[in-house]
């Protein structure tokens, strides 16, 4: 309640720093960090407590967050909101070498500093807070985006904590024959996969558009602004057949 509480509030002011105290006492890392663990060493029984803390820890930040901006009485889109909306491929290597670095964390309690500086690499509250504001506020392409970015993020942490789980030689709980094996990896590929996907083309997109602006302002800058004409404000607007 008080991480959604604080990134909430620090998404909806702009503050960097409030949104870094409610990463750093996000409850979301540990289920994630979990279910990882429980998929590596094939625990049924914790793998079903994490990812009902999981669910419950998501269901309550999303409503706190919804009901915040609901009443909130300045409720404007922040650039903090706008960093959020948007995932791409690299997001997938943030939050896959941030799980690395927090289940290897758990596992040696000499680095154990380290998870601090995972909680707010991977940033997992902001972006749910982000999803609630877009539901209180009907927009949901920002929603969506939101949502997305948390869902890449919880997926890859999870992943790489179940590759270092089975890289470290963790005892399986419950030993599954080899054909279980084999049906477990290939379902976890295909999950990570899908997850992966939408990014790629997200990202595509992103370049696609950073490429354009830098053309854009070059263009101005020689073709068009120079010692008497200033350029304050410019659009772009495509050509349509219409």
């Amino acid at each position: 309640i008080c991480s959604a509480l604080l990134a909430s509030v620090g998404l909806d002011v702009g503050s960097p720093a409030v949104i870094i105290g409610a990463m750093l006492i996000s409850p979301l890392m540990s289920p994630i960090l979990g279910i990882g663990l429980s998929l590596g060493v094939h625990d049924k029984e914790n793998f079903l407590i994490s990812a009902r803390e999981f669910l419950f820890s998501v269901l309550l930040s999303l409503i706190i967050s919804s009901v915040y901006f609901l009443l909130s009485p300045l409720g404007n889109v922040t650039p903090e909101i706008l960093s959020r909306i948007k995932p791409t491929a690299l997001d997938i290597i943030i939050a896959f070498f941030g799980g690395l670095a927090g289940i290897v964390a758990v596992t040696r309690s000499k680095i154990a500093s380290a998870l601090p500086g995972v909680a707010i690499a991977t940033a997992l509250m902001p972006p749910v807070c982000t999803a609630g504001f877009g539901l209180a506020t009907a927009r949901f392409d920002y929603f969506f985006g939101a949502i997305y970015l948390f869902f890449i993020n919880a997926v890859f942490i999870s992943f790489s904590s179940y590759l270092i789980v089975r890289y470290l030689k963790f005892p399986f709980k419950e030993y599954p024959n080899r054909n279980r094996l084999y049906k477990t990896r290939i379902i976890i590929l295909t999950f990570v996969a899908i997850a992966a996907i939408p990014s790629f083309f997200i990202f595509y997109s992103v370049i696609k558009d950073t490429k354009l602006n830098i053309n854009l302002n070059n263009f101005i800058k020689e073709k068009v602004q120079n010692q008497d004409t200033k350029v304050i404000e410019w659009k772009y607007i495509p050509l349509t057949k219409d």
